[in-house]
């Protein structure tokens, strides 16, 4: 089974933002709706996930949209039209790293339904993103751990390497990918998170195993119960990163831009079901 995450937050010193989700099962790919055919998932709720701006949101219904704290409240882009902001509706919750606003016109679409039950470790999740578009391909590396930071060297099969990831690009894209709940802990700033751990061990690795990269801050984790798929987390942030892990550089503004997913790393998404009685009351929408 998947290594159990304690002590994870004592080493976790800031909000990382996430972007674009990449996945190994099929790289580059996984843009459109899942299906339920052919090993995919059936959709969980892809349609109410958008555009925050460089950052992802998920639609909740009547006008709300709930995204990572972090993020600033503006216009939503939902498939292909934008929504604005009502300018004026904006909550943020102050132990989680959430954020709720509303916008003054809005999809025709009925409400998404939040868990009331916090998820199990071991449970399968669905997570929908928007962020750096995925590559194509797995990238292997040779690392040299005696520098400081690390040394990778490209090399050309898993043979040769040491570590494997796969690597995005600056443009963003819609996507979703597939991972399992690794272990669920507490936060004095984020809140109760959802800890999913990116491998590549094929006895517990999912179909579509994904992770987590910049711009994918405020993106959805859904889960499936005797009801039906069900939003169970929003992406705050990514952890257990490398020194000097490709594809991970700081921008002209100092923020940190993830371009990669290294099997090892971690997603932490806020764990919906202890705030589901807030954001309900909060958006006037009935608990199903």
């Amino acid at each position: 089974m998947r290594a159990a995450v304690w002590c994870l937050l004592l080493w976790l010193s800031a909000v990382l933002p996430a972007a674009g989700l990449v996945n190994c099962g099929n790289p580059g790919g996984n843009r459109n709706c899942p299906t339920g055919e052919n090993g995919e998932p059936a959709d969980p709720g892809f349609a109410y996930v958008g555009f925050v701006g460089g950052a992802t949101g998920v639609y909740l219904g009547n006008g709300w949209v709930l995204t990572a704290r972090h993020l600033p409240a503006r216009d939503v882009r939902i498939e292909d039209t934008v929504y604005p902001w009502d300018g004026a509706s904006d909550y943020k919750f102050p132990n989680a790293e959430l954020r709720l606003f509303r916008l003054s016109e809005w999809p025709d679409m009925p409400a998404l339904p939040i868990t009331s039950s916090t998820p199990k470790r071991g449970q399968l999740v669905v997570m929908v993103g928007v962020g750096r578009d995925c590559a194509d391909q797995v990238t292997y590396w040779q690392v040299n751990r005696a520098t400081e930071p690390w040394t990778w060297t490209e090399v050309p099969s898993r043979e040769q390497a040491d570590a494997a990831g796969i690597l995005s690009h600056p443009a963003s894209a819609k996507s979703w990918g597939t991972n399992r709940i690794s272990g669920l802990t507490e936060h004095p700033k984020l809140g109760a998170l959802i800890v999913t751990d990116f491998t590549e061990d094929p006895s517990i690795r999912t179909p579509y195993e994904a992770q987590a990269v910049s711009h994918d801050s405020g993106g959805a984790v859904f889960v499936e119960d005797e009801d039906g798929w069900k939003l169970a987390g929003i992406i705050a942030t990514v952890t257990k990163l490398y020194p000097g892990q490709p594809g991970v550089e700081k921008s002209g503004k100092g923020t940190l831009q993830i371009g990669s997913g290294v099997f090892g790393n971690l997603t932490l998404a806020v764990n919906l079901a202890p705030y589901r009685h807030k954001i309900l009351e909060i958006t006037g929408l009935e608990a199903e």
